[in-house]
């Protein structure tokens, strides 16, 4: 193992105005490579601090982890004093977060004019959940709704019942593109000196995902609707199924090398040519789920790790923390506070993820001042 470098983004000053799960999580993973991310809440707080479940303490243990390593401060950007104060941090800011419905940062004081003039090489990064232009763009909404205006519940469950994905698929899928986004900005900044204004809407960002479904649109007789589709429950090889236990094995036999290797060791050779029965496949799951229903997932897991395919036990939340593969790879942790926390999916110049640091709350007169100092040295 070689020792890390200095964090990717060491240096780099966020501002974050935003609220719940897109924009927090995106100055999040900036945080985790080093960003010095400034929280900028208002006077009673961010709504996600007593989303439960709650701590000792009253906080909201989900906020405590997706704002691990910031600084909070509280500004009342409705008076002078707090956007002078908020007007000191955007001048030696390099990006600012945040999520409003379009027109409420410009109502506040601080419309594109303002921001160039405080600071004009800013990369300023706007999500919402439809973007800043359309007719959507005003309208107030969360995850499912996103989800549900790009057809993401047309694909998502049964035949009979939609189900809008969890973890909320379009505030990650926004918050992940925001975070792409952000460090390309910083990096071409870094070579031409130039800001940039990013709009994501999170709807766009759920849409961005369904390449395959959309591609499919050409081709009519492709059907990918929930229930359906290969990877919407559609494909025996491709499923979830229930055991003895009442718990889940998960199969993913797409090739059919896969396929064969499971239909061989579990008695099934007849199966092997079935793979390709038209869609949905009901009588074919029907047969496959029925026999996984008579041994325990304990089983099925010794029996089929024996093979090459496609498999895996359903694992539940209580399951995690023991499994030996997710312990190698070191992302999930417990932190000081005993919280656990899933950290920075990724292994950096040879070294595990980062330890979370718990967020501060600080004075943001001070903050502003710091940065300045910084600035100058």
């Amino acid at each position: 193992m070689v020792a890390a470098a200095d964090p990717m983004l060491q240096g780099v000053r966020v501002l974050d105005l935003s609220q719940f799960i897109p924009g927090p999580y995106c100055s999040m993973l900036l945080s985790d490579l080093g960003a010095d991310v400034v929280k900028v809440e208002p006077p009673r707080g961010d709504p996600q601090s007593i989303d439960g479940p709650l701590d000792g303490d009253g906080v909201s243990l989900w906020y405590r982890i997706i704002n691990r390593n910031k600084r909070i401060v509280r500004l009342n950007l409705k008076e002078d004093e707090g956007r002078e104060i908020f007007s000191r941090l955007l001048a030696v800011a390099d990006v600012l977060i945040e999520s409003y419905r379009p027109g409420v940062l410009a109502r506040l004081g601080f419309d594109s004019e303002r921001l160039a003039q405080l600071n004009p090489t800013l990369i300023h990064c706007a999500l919402s959940g439809w973007g800043q232009t359309g007719p959507n763009r005003l309208r107030v909404g969360h995850d499912n709704n996103y989800q549900a205006s790009v057809g993401v519940l047309d694909i998502s469950g049964t035949m009979t019942q939609p189900v809008a994905g969890n973890p909320p698929i379009a505030d990650y899928a926004g918050a992940m593109n925001a975070y792409a986004l952000v460090s390309a900005a910083l990096f071409r900044r870094e070579r031409t000196g130039q800001g940039a204004y990013i709009d994501i809407g999170m709807a766009d960002a759920a849409l961005a995902l369904m390449g395959p479904e959309v591609a499919a649109l050409a081709r009519p007789e492709f059907d990918r609707r929930r229930g359906r589709g290969p990877y919407a429950g559609g494909w025996a090889c491709y499923n979830q199924y229930r055991c003895a236990c009442g718990r889940y094995i998960t199969l993913g036999a797409l090739e059919p090398r896969f396929w064969e290797n499971f239909c061989n060791i579990i008695g099934q050779p007849d199966w092997i040519e079935r793979q390709d029965e038209p869609r949905p496949q009901s009588g074919l799951i029907a047969d496959v789920a029925k026999l996984i229903a008579t041994r325990s997932r304990a089983d099925w897991t010794a029996m089929l790790d024996q093979t090459d395919t496609c498999f895996h036990a359903a694992l539940e939340l209580t399951e995690l923390e023991a499994n030996e593969q997710i312990a190698a790879r070191a992302v999930l942790t417990r932190g000081h506070d005993g919280t656990p926390d899933a950290l920075l999916p990724a292994w950096l110049d040879g070294t595990p993820p980062p330890a979370r640091r718990p967020f501060t709350n600080a004075d943001a007169a001070i903050v502003a001042d710091g940065w300045a100092r910084h600035m100058t040295q």
